[in-house]
């Protein structure tokens, strides 16, 4: 398709999304605040305007492209429009640049600079500001612009919601429902929202000055480097054509202070072959399957959350970071005399998730501290030396060693790509085929020695595995193995990376980590001898006892909503033959009639003799709203109920007996 633009004729691509899409592949990039290529079109910033065919003056994100139109990206009228936009957005933001975590990296602070802006003519308004500390991903809606970018990034590519406007007009907010903290809402924290904020609204948590303290204080600080954090530190540093990167990175780490720094690709090679045998053993019973990757944080939680019937079918391999953490802690430390007390572990990762997880009371102590990338990359500027000018140095041995599996655990299909390997070497494979079914969803079947036949599916986004599930559930697909990644394009897109963190970004750190793979003499992780040496050493075999004791976890049933109850009618705690009926007032619950529900329990627990023993509370949400109302009588839920059912459950349990109409509350 031709087009004129500026006065010249350009060619596009006929099937371009839209006017923005076309220009920018042919290197226009038109400023905009509110733009993802992976979500639906907002059109809300007014940034991207242009002018066409010498009349109208329109976004260029919702203009399709037609043949032979005309387009002006910058006259001074348009110039004018944007210069006033950006006036407006920065007389309701918080100016207080030195001070965010954006600084430097900030698209309104870019423009501001781009368009001259040293004075504004709109006045300063202050609103209402909503600070959150509650979590690894720290808000302040003081730098909010509205772009509605963390929004659209949670709802549409993650499934999740946990945040969206409310208030109208200047009131407006970015919120979670009912502006309840973060952390006690069904956020994975996969940081999503933080890889798309162009302002800092929505930041990582800074851990750095703990890493400091703890060399203030003695402590044998010992790094860890995850594949994913390599490629966009090359990146970062202008150094894409440097493999030695990581290298460099090691030795400056040493500079200030750290003793050891080990590559959590190691790990990685460790963690795909116990999940192999894991999984071949599942497949010889025929048990547990499909086994679904347990790598990522993001979607541990979420399974946790909304798929608990599943979570037995998680491998039961911990992840790299805590595999290599409780290493260290238990066999390590005392290969070097340290007490593992005095270690202070640093795991630097690509992922916001990372840090919930190390914090995960299963994992207590194994991973003291988790930098992101964007940390490290503070780090490593504060210090005031060329990282072009570091000698590079490897990594600690014995846990520096990796293969080209390990490496590739950062980007999507790696974990899954790794584990076939391994089985290669257990069973041996006669053909592998891979085909991409849909944009994050990929099919990999493999045909191995002894007949049988192997799919297995790579997937990215949580909103993509939400329909693997639904698929694998209602018996429309049939897989064996499922490796999930709640980030778009695997780790190297985890919210803890480097801004801008789109997909073209995403798209050419997954280039800069196969090409660092391509230079790594294992293959395999069987080809790993100090990975090896370490089952001979420590760990038996895979699968063992020992094995399951270090590496090893489970996981739990956890509530989407974290809310305490309200005690409306409490009884004594002493008292044995209470039964506790708790009534939802969530929205659906209470619109479906819940607290009519509520009065008449109440009204029973004062008049009639059955109900003398009910402890009567009230509760937030019981995560069962498609079967509105619920009440919960002790740990049974009644869905779709009424004063009858509850009454009737409530007197099979004061005699000791199960309802039918109800369900266990473990199960939903």
């Amino acid at each position: 398709m031709k087009i004129t633009v500026n006065g010249r004729q350009v060619e596009i691509r006929d099937d371009a999304r839209n006017v923005l899409e076309a220009l920018r592949e042919i290197g226009i990039e038109i400023p905009n605040l509110c733009y993802l290529s992976e979500t639906s079109i907002y059109g809300a910033c007014r940034m991207c305007l242009v002018e066409i065919d010498g009349r109208d003056i329109v976004t260029s994100c919702t203009l399709q492209p037609r043949e032979g139109m005309s387009i002006k990206t910058h006259t001074p009228k348009i110039y004018e429009m944007r210069k006033g936009i950006l006036q407006l957005l920065l007389a309701s933001h918080d100016g207080d640049c030195t001070t965010c975590e954006m600084n430097g990296k900030c698209k309104l602070q870019k423009y501001a600079q781009e368009f001259g802006l040293t004075s504004n003519r709109f006045e300063k308004i202050s609103k209402k500001t909503i600070t959150d500390t509650s979590s690894v991903i720290v808000r302040d809606n003081s730098k909010c612009i509205l772009c509605g970018d963390c929004v659209r990034a949670c709802d549409e590519i993650q499934s999740i919601a946990a945040i969206d406007f409310a208030y109208r007009g200047f009131e407006a907010q970015v919120v979670p429902s009912f502006e309840e903290k973060l952390e006690n809402t069904e956020c994975v924290l996969c940081g999503q929202c933080v890889a798309y904020c162009p302002t800092g609204a929505l930041a990582i948590r800074n851990d750095v000055d703990k890493v400091y303290k703890a060399i203030e204080e003695g402590k044998y600080v010992i790094g860890m480097i995850a594949p994913a954090v390599r490629a966009s530190l090359q990146e970062e540093f202008g150094l894409e054509d440097d493999a030695a990167t990581a290298g460099r990175i090691v030795s400056l780490l040493k500079m200030i202070g750290f003793k050891k720094v080990f590559d959590v690709a190691f790990a990685a090679d460790l963690v795909t072959y116990e999940e192999a045998h894991e999984f071949v053993e599942r497949l010889e019973k025929g048990e547990k399957l499909p086994q679904f990757t347990s790598c990522c944080p993001g979607w541990v939680k979420f399974a946790e959350q909304y798929y608990p019937e599943y979570l037995s079918h998680l491998s039961s391999v911990k992840s790299p970071q805590m595999a290599l953490g409780a290493i260290i802690k238990k066999f390590y430390a005392k290969e070097i005399g340290v007490d593992p007390k005095d270690i202070y572990l640093v795991s630097i990762m690509p992922c916001t998730a990372k840090k919930f997880e190390a914090e995960r009371e299963e994992f207590e102590g194994d991973v003291d501290v988790v930098l992101t990338t964007r940390e490290i990359v503070k780090i490593a500027k504060s210090t005031g030396i060329n990282i072009r000018m570091v000698d590079p140095e490897p990594f600690d041995r014995p846990y520096g060693l990796s293969s080209q599996s390990g490496l590739s655990f950062g980007k999507s299909g790696g974990v899954l790509g790794s584990v076939v390997h391994v089985i290669n070497e257990m069973v041996g494979i006669k053909n592998v085929e891979t085909k991409e079914l849909s944009e994050g969803v990929r099919l990999t079947t493999v045909e191995l020695n002894n007949g049988k036949v192997v799919k297995g599916m790579a997937v990215f986004g949580l909103g993509n595995t939400r329909k693997i599930v639904y698929s694998i559930r209602a018996g429309e697909l049939d897989v064996d193995i499922v490796e999930v990644m709640a980030c778009n394009y695997g780790c190297i897109g985890g919210g803890g990376q480097p801004y801008p963190n789109d997909s073209r970004t995403r798209e050419k750190r997954a280039r800069i980590l196969k090409e660092v793979q391509s230079i790594d003499v294992l293959v395999s992780p069987t080809e790993n001898f100090h990975m090896l040496q370490l089952y001979e050493k420590y760990l038996s075999k895979p699968l063992s006892h020992e094995s399951h004791e270090v590496i090893h976890t489970h996981y739990k049933h956890r509530r989407r909503v974290q809310e305490d109850e309200i005690d409306i009618l409490p009884l004594p705690e002493e008292s044995e033959d209470k039964v506790k009926v708790s009534v939802c007032l969530g929205t659906s619950c209470y619109s479906k009639g819940s607290y009519e529900i509520l009065e008449k329990l109440i009204a029973a627990a004062n008049k009639e003799d059955w109900a003398k023993n009910l402890e009567i509370k009230g509760t937030f949400c019981v995560e069962n709203c498609g079967k509105s109302p619920n009440v919960v009588v002790n740990d049974i839920i009644v869905s779709e109920a009424t004063i009858e059912k509850v009454k009737e459950v409530a007197l099979n349990e004061l005699a000791g007996k199960k309802g039918d109409s109800s369900v266990s509350k473990s199960n939903v």
